[in-house]
């Protein structure tokens, strides 16, 4: 009976070494390709997880706070939802393009990304390019915030966004109470 408690602690133990050495992140200081590599994988493992599972988006641009919310499940055009919650106004249905997080993915993939200088150090993923700078914050493997920089936004504040995964009871909530825009009535 010992023999097999042993055996089964050293297996779980093992498991867990094992597990823990696949991430893409963990305790890794990386720069270059190997970065611009993890970098991918993480990524695309954030938007599948996204895809899946649904979310939320926090935005903070300046002084203004909008939310998008995420939900796979929901009727196609129905999918996501929008809010700007500075002023309150009401939340409405919007377009996928409006999910930062595929905006993400087709980023970290275009040719001004592979021209930047990618790295990787404490779970943070640093992108300094030409007229930007992005830091992507990473935790098992999946993002959870990014901070954007472009001199092309006039701005001196980053574009900030925290990245949720799955739907709570208080986002459910926002999401159902979501009109059709004005425009589109």
């Amino acid at each position: 009976m010992f023999k097999s408690f042993v055996m089964l602690l050293v297996i779980s133990i093992t498991a867990v070494v094992g597990l823990s050495a696949c991430s893409a992140t963990d305790n890794r200081t990386i720069s270059g390709q190997a970065a611009q590599e993890a970098l991918n994988i993480v990524v695309d493992k954030s938007v599948a997880e996204f895809d899946k599972a649904g979310g939320s988006e926090t935005l903070a641009v300046g002084q203004t706070t909008y939310v998008v919310i995420y939900d796979p499940a929901a009727p196609e055009g129905k999918q996501v939802v929008s809010a700007n919650l500075t002023d309150k106004s009401a939340a409405t249905f919007d377009k996928p393009e409006a999910v930062s997080m595929h905006a993400l993915s087709d980023l970290v993939k275009s040719s001004k990304v592979k021209e930047a200088d990618v790295s990787l150090a404490k779970n943070v993923f640093t992108i300094q390019g030409k007229d930007f700078l992005v830091e992507i914050f990473v935790t098992n493997d999946l993002v959870y915030k990014s901070n954007i920089w472009s001199t092309a936004s006039g701005s001196q504040d980053p574009q900030v966004i925290v990245t949720t995964y799955g739907i709570s009871a208080e986002t459910q909530k926002l999401f159902d109470s979501a009109t059709e825009p004005a425009a589109a009535q």
